[in-house]
């Protein structure tokens, strides 16, 4: 019964809720690159907006059961992942501002570091860009310039702290919120559905292994695991979504085969 409540039920509920809250907020600044404030305050709003429905999942659970809300849940995240997340990729591209009207902007050198030994100086320069849509962003390139041959290789260029116009901004905290909102699916009937699980003289120790295995171990597993598939498969910026899924969908598979929905009206058994 351990087992079956790992991996029938929390090991999906962990990988769910690391991904709606904790991956979803470094996506938005290693992967969106937005400003830091703006991906914080996206998370804030959305965490806000969605917290109620923790209470709200769980009230429903004890009308109707809590296998199939949690799984709903886990069915959901595996469907609509890789889409909520390339949008939020595909909009926070600058190229898609760039024919706006641009209302400030400037390039100003930042720092200059001598390289010792080789004549060789390198220069900072960041170029601010703001636009009619209320959108920006800093773009940074570090250029080598050698004083002897008086030349200067140029740098690549990198883009940081973007600013969302307003209408996209909410769009975004939107998403993120439906993230959360499957998180809320997951969590909000787990509890009771752990106490139910197991009789009282071995609820503790068997309700305390399987959700922090699930929690800890693979939930937070999410950002590494994410983290790594990124910087090995770099031709695909998703490619950290396929441990979550994976896991949710065994997940998914395993307790709808063998989960009760059954509510237990006698709890001190």
């Amino acid at each position: 019964m351990v087992l079956l409540a790992l991996f029938g039920a929390v090991m999906g509920q962990g990988v769910v809720w690391y991904t709606g809250q904790f991956y979803a907020q470094s996506f938005l600044e290693t992967k969106a690159m937005l400003d830091f404030e703006q991906s914080r305050t996206i998370m804030l709003w959305a965490i806000l907006f969605a917290t109620p429905f923790f209470i709200f999942f769980g009230w429903l659970s004890d009308k109707i059961g809590r296998k199939w809300i949690m799984l709903l849940g886990m069915l959901i995240a595996i469907l609509t992942y890789r889409p909520i997340f390339n949008y939020l990729l595909d909009k926070s591209d600058t190229k898609a501002w760039q024919g706006q009207a641009i209302t400030s902007g400037g390039v100003e050198i930042t720092k200059r570091l001598p390289l010792a030994g080789t004549g060789d100086t390198l220069i900072t320069t960041v170029q601010t860009m703001h636009y009619s849509s209320g959108a920006g962003y800093k773009q940074e390139r570090v250029d080598t310039l050698n004083t002897a041959a008086n030349e200067v290789r140029t740098g690549k260029a990198t883009i940081k702290d973007k600013i969302l116009p307003s209408g996209l901004y909410w769009k975004f905290i939107g998403l993120v919120f439906l993230l959360i909102l499957y998180v809320t699916m997951v969590y909000g009937p787990i509890a009771a559905f752990l106490v139910e699980l197991f009789p009282v003289r071995i609820r503790y120790t068997s309700m305390s292994l399987p959700y922090h295995i699930g929690n800890g171990v693979f939930g937070g597993l999410v950002p590494f695991i994410g983290v790594l598939l990124q910087t090995t498969f770099t031709d695909d910026p998703l490619v950290g979504l396929w441990y979550p899924i994976a896991v949710a969908a065994l997940c998914f598979i395993i307790g709808a085969i063998y989960l009760n929905n059954k509510i237990d009206e006698e709890v001190n058994d």
